[in-house]
């Protein structure tokens, strides 16, 4: 039963959330937003202040992408709007604030907390406790990495839906399938980001008769789907349209795209060799992971984000905020296994990780964050955890000398 004193809590933790965000944006709108940065944001603003103020109006129209080729001046790629109609309902209230620089700089600062928020959910999801050197290192793994800051600085929607993966993770572990439906749900906010995850997702939860997660996942993204194609019935074959235009001008975007440009004799053909080996590893392992508990779950539906960014569909290199996940359940399981052994080897994986990322970074996009995203950069990261994910799952199942104190590393998987 809830009481007056949780509820003062309650408001009290919205009133530092509020604050937090205000703060943030100040900051941001002062010292980060004249700095540039404005090709994410500013065709999604115009999109949505054109939606708002034409009757009829539309966010694929020439008239919006118009608008912010003004706003946005000379550039590198026509401003294009690549979400999904309904995608409006996140946007919308960012767009209605005005001038554009104070509804870029709420914007960061929302996705800010968003970020925030996955990296606590992460810690909660994998029941890690890293100690005040470990909490140090990840928290510095978690917000110092570029792919990180560019999501940051440009304001990739890829935060907010980071952020709505792990929850649903979240819901699942703690058995509250309804809940993490709905939030599984919200992903289709940003479909290439959460497409792979949710096919998993519904056939996990079938595998389980988990109906009211089936029911709750398929009411809130299909709801969206066709409750916008009734309002606007054109807009899924000119969002395809968009997709079509703005993939080849941000190519390559994953791994199978690059092995491409590295065959360029062999053309697409080699890009749909690697697309279907990889799906064929994620098809391998979902079928291991149906009928399993939620250890298996949280495992599976971590490589799954990772093998998103590499398989071939349109990802940015911000979309790798995601991967957040798949790296604190890997340095969760070596803490398991080794304690404090464990998270010191976790602050040196970190290290490294983070340190080859700004290496790249600085060799291949000359430290610039809204550069387009260089070959290697892609795919460093997801390359790197795909295989620390498979060293923990490996030890997890096949290790023989197993102590009493490592069990419970193993009921993670």
């Amino acid at each position: 039963m809830r009481t007056r004193g949780t509820d003062l809590l309650y408001i009290f933790l919205i009133v530092v959330l509020l604050a937090a965000i205000a703060g943030l944006a100040w900051l941001a709108w002062q010292y980060i937003v004249p700095l540039g940065g404005d090709q994410a944001y500013a065709p999604v603003w115009e999109a949505a202040r054109y939606v708002s103020a034409e009757l009829g109006g539309q966010p694929y129209s020439p008239d919006a992408v118009a608008r912010a080729r003004i706003l946005l001046g000379d550039s590198d790629y026509p401003p294009r709007f690549v979400y999904p109609y309904y995608s409006l309902l996140l946007f919308e209230p960012f767009a209605q604030i005005s001038p554009y620089s104070l509804s870029r700089a709420v914007w960061m600062a929302f996705g800010f907390v968003c970020y925030a928020g996955l990296a606590f959910i992460s810690i909660m999801l994998t029941r890690w406790r890293p100690g005040v050197l470990g909490g140090l290192a990840f928290a510095l793994f978690a917000f110092g990495r570029p792919d990180v800051l560019r999501a940051l600085f440009v304001g990739n929607p890829a935060l907010v839906v980071a952020l709505l993966i792990g929850i649903g993770m979240l819901l699942v572990v703690r058995e509250q399938y309804g809940l993490a439906g709905v939030f599984f749900g919200l992903t289709v906010l940003k479909p290439n980001l959460s497409v792979l995850l949710l096919v998993f997702v519904f056939l996990w939860a079938v595998s389980h008769r988990r109906m009211g997660m089936v029911l709750s996942m398929l009411i809130v993204s299909l709801g969206l789907i066709f409750g916008s194609a009734a309002l606007f019935p054109q807009w899924p074959l000119l969002y395809y349209q968009e997709l079509l235009a703005f993939y080849p001008e941000r190519f390559p975007s994953s791994l199978a795209a690059v092995v491409w440009t590295w065959m360029p004799n062999l053309g697409p053909r080699v890009m749909l060799v690697v697309a279907v080996a990889l799906m064929l590893v994620l098809l391998i392992s979902w079928w291991q992971a149906l009928g399993k508990g939620s250890r298996w779950f949280l495992w599976t539906a971590a490589l799954t984000v990772t093998f998103t960014l590499l398989i071939g569909l349109p990802v940015s290199l911000s979309d790798h905020v995601v991967l957040l996940v798949p790296f604190t359940l890997v340095f969760s399981t070596w803490a398991q296994r080794w304690k404090g052994a464990g998270t010191q080897l976790a602050v040196v994986v970190m290290a490294l990780t983070a340190g080859v990322s700004w290496l790249v970074f600085w060799l291949t996009m000359d430290l610039n964050l809204t550069a387009p995203a260089s070959d290697t950069a892609l795919f460093v990261l997801p390359l790197t955890a795909v295989v620390l994910l498979y060293w923990a799952r490996y030890w997890a199942l096949h290790s023989i000398r197993l102590k009493t104190s490592h069990l419970d590393a193993l009921r993670r998987l």
